[in-house]
């Protein structure tokens, strides 16, 4: 293997496969390749000019990298301590998991010297309690606000702007626009962007929200921090690169979508848990929630079809859901991700009551513990896959990043189903509006309130 290749994150299937797993468990190596070839023209069409979706085209327009790194740099020069991050679903859970994945575990703890950049929270929900806090505590006065729309009317996004906006002009008074950085595009938000003097970074029309991680939605707030966004998005040309040029059979996006799929339409296992063996991961987990769960949850037909997602974390949810994943249902397909080097190095000592473990590196234990219990899933039949990363770096996470919504684009092929679009989200948007009263939607409310379920309190 050349040393190239030793930084490539790989995907480990034999977990899943039947035998040694029973057919109705496991997937055979035959099924695989009878229904690989269905995904032939998924990458040259996400690379072709008319691409249902530009989210792998993004990683070769580098003047689009180059401009929200240079706005990043501009910005981090001005000094600010507190970067507040406003934007829900795609909007947000893309920025946060590259954030938490690559900055320091505890980067907002630590003094200004040792964190090299502001600290980073994240408006992504309208609940006053946590809003209202961080608005108590953060100075406004030396703080940037990065509000993450592509249309500019999703309404939790616009609500939060909109309070924490009026709580900047009252702190700073006129000048509360060089504050604030936009990623949008041409609505709402991008028209008061434009009209209050904002600073604002292009939101690619042709890429959506969930897959909007690798564009300014994503890189923006963690390059404040300090992360190599760069080195990010190089790794996922890196994967993008590979994808187009491997057979499908090698190409580890295109078997995990295949096999995920025969899982939920086969082998009655509906339900995607994704597991990552890493606290810098658990974010991720939630964005590949939200990538599947909205990509491929659609009506075909009268009937719906899609895979439930369900975050897990390792070792934690060892000691709760495993129990369920290992004796309950057999309803899952488990996708573990571990690493095969730590970025930090802790020794067990020996004194304690499992002296045992004496001289044992700690990242040693948590990967003997991923293989436990993908062991333990396999001996009662229970399917996994595992996504091995080099380590936690930029080049590795930006693999994977890509290497899932790929995997997602192959399901939706199979499936028949536009992984692009979200029409019950919109559904829900239009049914919060006509109940608020927007102008517009009156129509829509008598029917809304027509349809509400008839309350019954205890």
């Amino acid at each position: 293997m050349t040393s190239a290749a030793r930084q490539d994150i790989r995907l480990e299937v034999g977990g899943a496969v039947a035998p040694p797993l029973e057919r109705s468990h496991g997937v055979t190596r035959a099924e695989i390749a009878r229904t690989l070839p269905r995904l032939a023209k998924v990458v040259p069409d996400l690379l072709g000019g008319d691409a249902a979706s530009g989210f792998l085209r993004v990683l070769s327009r580098r003047s689009l990298l180059k401009s929200l790194v240079d706005e990043a740099a501009r910005q981090r020069r001005r000094g600010f301590e507190d970067v507040i991050h406003i934007g829900i679903g795609g909007s947000s859970l893309g920025a946060e998991a590259i954030w938490r994945a690559l900055a320091h575990p505890q980067h907002n703890l630590l003094p200004r010297r040792r964190r090299g950049g502001p600290r980073i929270h994240f408006i992504d929900n309208v609940d006053p309690e946590s809003l209202g806090a961080l608005l108590e505590w953060v100075d406004l006065k030396t703080a940037l606000v990065h509000v993450v729309s592509k249309s500019g009317g999703t309404v939790e996004t616009a609500a939060g702007f909109q309070i924490v906006r009026a709580a900047l002009e009252k702190r700073v008074g006129s000048r509360w626009a060089r504050h604030c950085v936009a990623t949008t595009g041409q609505g709402a938000l991008g028209k008061i962007a434009r009209e209050e003097g904002m600073t604002i970074l292009p939101f690619p029309e042709d890429v959506g929200g969930r897959f909007s991680g690798l564009t300014s939605s994503g890189l923006f707030t963690p390059a404040l921090a300090g992360v190599d966004v760069t080195a990010l998005v190089a790794g996922g040309r890196r994967m993008a690169g590979r994808m187009a040029k491997l057979s499908l059979a090698e190409n580890p996006a295109a078997v995990a979508g295949v096999v995920a799929f025969l899982m939920a339409e086969r082998k009655a296992k509906p339900i995607q848990v994704m597991m990552p063996y890493a606290d810098a991961l658990e974010p991720l987990a939630r964005w590949f929630v939200q990538l599947s769960g909205e990509s491929l949850g659609k009506r075909k037909g009268r009937r719906g079809v899609g895979p439930t997602p369900l975050p897990a974390r390792g070792t934690t949810d060892q000691h709760s859901q495993v129990q369920l994943f290992v004796e309950g249902p057999a309803d899952k397909l488990v996708s573990f991700v571990t690493t095969r080097r730590d970025r930090r190095s802790l020794t067990i000592p020996g004194e304690g009551p499992a002296g045992y473990l004496e001289g044992v590196e700690l990242g040693r234990l948590l990967r003997a513990e991923q293989q436990g219990t993908a062991v333990a899933l396999a001996r009662v039949g229970r399917p996994s896959l595992c996504w091995e990363l080099p380590e936690i770096n930029p080049s590795a996470l930006g693999q994977l990043l890509v290497a899932l919504e790929t995997q997602t684009a192959y399901q939706a092929e199979l499936y028949g189903v536009n992984a692009y679009d979200q029409p019950g989200v919109e559904a829900g948007k239009v049914a919060a509006f006509a109940l608020l009263g927007r102008e517009g939607y009156e129509n829509e409310r008598e029917a809304v309130e027509a349809d509400t379920p008839e309350r019954w309190t205890i």
